[in-house]
């Protein structure tokens, strides 16, 4: 059985719901069939650090110290104890981590070091989860939610639109241009960009989410950007 399934996959004519765009935007259905494995695969990905080699002297000194103890943290506490101890933190490294995972393979998007590897702080993180670049070379922005009980868009999308609000998008670009085509840094100087709600969903009335999620509030602040990503987990236990 495939670890990471994508069930669905396609680009939406907004104007079905009355919405004036010309831009992109895709939803993709995933269903996680095999938790430990992934577990297992985000710890290699958390331990590589191949990334830091593009960097010069004093980035690769200073980004090989910092992000020791968020590595420590990410691989001791959550990643290692999935099957003792599931924590809603690894929930939803796993949201971003199998969301990514499809629009690499649908997209070809690029993955961007996770920002806890980044920064300094090891715990709760103030700011977008997770980046990547696109294959039209734009820096994509990313908030995951996990709830257990209910679907989790609206909690995602919310926190994407305030974000925007901040500012926090443009905040981060002088840390993501380490890791991004110059083509990226300046479209999104230009402010184009792009944005990724990947969250957990609990029952199985597809139709019925989009509508919700298209008919709210939140996604009309997101029409702007070139491309924007709705990628709903499911998770298979």
């Amino acid at each position: 059985m495939t670890k990471i399934q994508i069930v669905s996959w396609e680009e939406i004519d907004i104007t079905n719901y009355w919405k004036v765009s010309t831009w992109k935007i895709f939803i993709i259905h995933v269903r996680v069939n095999d938790i430990k494995w992934i577990a297992d695969e985000m710890i290699t990905d958390i331990m590589d650090k191949s990334w830091i080699n593009n960097l010069d002297i004093i980035d690769r000194a200073s980004y090989n110290v910092r992000m020791v103890p968020t590595v420590n943290k990410l691989v001791n506490n959550i990643f290692q104890k999935v099957e003792n101890d599931v924590t809603k933190d690894f929930w939803e490294y796993l949201i971003s981590h199998s969301a990514w995972n499809a629009l690499n393979k649908l997209h070809s998007h690029i993955v961007i070091p996770l920002a806890e590897l980044r920064k300094e702080q090891i715990s709760w993180n103030p700011w977008f989860d997770f980046h990547t670049e696109t294959l039209s070379q734009l820096i994509s922005f990313w908030e995951s939610k996990y709830r257990s009980r209910w679907n989790s868009y609206k909690e995602a999308l919310e926190q994407i639109v305030s974000f925007i609000t901040d500012n926090k998008d443009m905040k981060e670009l002088s840390d993501l241009r380490k890791f991004v085509s110059e083509n990226a840094t300046l479209n999104a100087v230009n402010w184009k960009k792009s944005y990724v709600a990947a969250f957990s969903i609990n029952w199985t009335n597809y139709d019925s989410i989009f509508d919700n999620i298209m008919n709210s509030n939140y996604i009309d602040s997101l029409l702007c950007s070139p491309e924007v990503y709705l990628i709903w987990v499911e998770i298979w236990q």
